[in-house]
């Protein structure tokens, strides 16, 4: 046996045991049985053979190969499970980050269906951007903070700051200056005899307050029930009378209803009316005995005429 060829046989085993102890340190047993199943995906940047495959955390297979598909745009990736994990056939495969250094790594899902999946099924397949992604909306907001402070800055290198600030100094300068001339004591005194007066008006609402009070108590004290009950009683009387006189019933009732007693007390006004007349023209015809006789009456032969 020739020394090159030892050297060759001695550098493929130590090659089996590196990649067999590498494999074994990342939780990969090449000699335990496995189901195959595949997965696809578009992009399988990072993903490489040998690279975990991940239940709940656990390493229980590895990746076994591709298969680029290049008519249908996506990428075929076998996966080689445990053969003792049952995997139903609403399982899933996701292709997510493997730490922070651009590794990945297949995440699978067994799935709740009782229906297993069988070797050499496809199963559905999901991407999923790992943690990284979830800081790709705060970099976005970052990137439009940034820009928006960056165009802030620009208007103000563009803004006549200098002015500005002399400009506030006398508008300053000119607020102080008012001020002072005001006769700040005498609005003082004003404003004091205002609280003086506001107090007086609050005493007097005081007792306005107090006399209403007093009022409302009388009110609750009355027996307004007692009241009502009567007042009920002397509406009912009322009621009954108007009923009454509406009727035929009564003298009242007649008089408003029947004509013919209308008539007669309107023919007895006309003759007492004739009868007062005749007694201020003729009084002599009343004053018995010492008055006309009946044939001598003269206002009662001149009405005959």
């Amino acid at each position: 046996m020739s020394k090159e060829f030892k050297i060759g046989l001695i550098t493929i085993i130590a090659g089996a045991l590196l990649y067999y102890g590498f494999n074994f340190l990342r939780g990969s047993d090449l000699f335990a049985p496995s189901n195959r199943y595949y997965a696809t995906y578009t992009n399988v940047s990072g993903l490489n053979v040998s690279n975990p495959v991940y239940f709940n955390g656990l390493p229980v297979g590895r990746v076994s190969g591709f298969k680029l598909v290049q008519d249908k745009g996506f990428i075929v990736v076998s996966i080689d499970i445990d053969e003792g994990l049952v995997i139903g056939k609403d399982a899933s495969a996701t292709l997510a980050n493997d730490g922070l250094f651009g590794g990945k790594a297949v995440v699978l899902d067994v799935g709740k269906s009782q229906e297993k999946a069988e070797p050499g099924d496809t199963l559905a397949s999901e991407m999923d951007g790992g943690m990284l992604s979830q800081f790709e909306p705060v970099a976005d907001n970052l990137n439009t903070t940034i820009t928006k402070l960056n165009d802030l800055l620009d208007q103000l290198n563009s803004t006549d700051i200098a002015g500005a600030v002399d400009t506030l100094k006398y508008s300053i300068g000119a607020i102080t200056y008012k001020v002072n001339q005001l006769d700040v004591e005498n609005t003082l005194t004003n404003v004091d005899d205002l609280l003086v007066s506001f107090k007086q008006r609050s005493e007097q609402m005081d007792g306005l307050l107090a006399s209403s009070k007093l009022l409302v108590d009388s009110l609750n004290q009355v027996p307004l029930s007692e009241t009502l009950s009567k007042v009920n009683e002397s509406l009912d009387h009322v009621n009954k009378l108007l009923l009454a006189v509406q009727s035929d019933e009564g003298t009242l009732g007649k008089m408003l209803n029947n004509d013919s007693v209308y008539n007669n007390l309107n023919k007895l006004l006309v003759d007492l009316d004739e009868l007062v007349i005749h007694f201020n023209n003729y009084p002599k015809d009343f004053m018995g005995p010492l008055g006309r006789k009946n044939k001598k009456l003269k206002g009662i032969s001149q009405e005959g005429k």
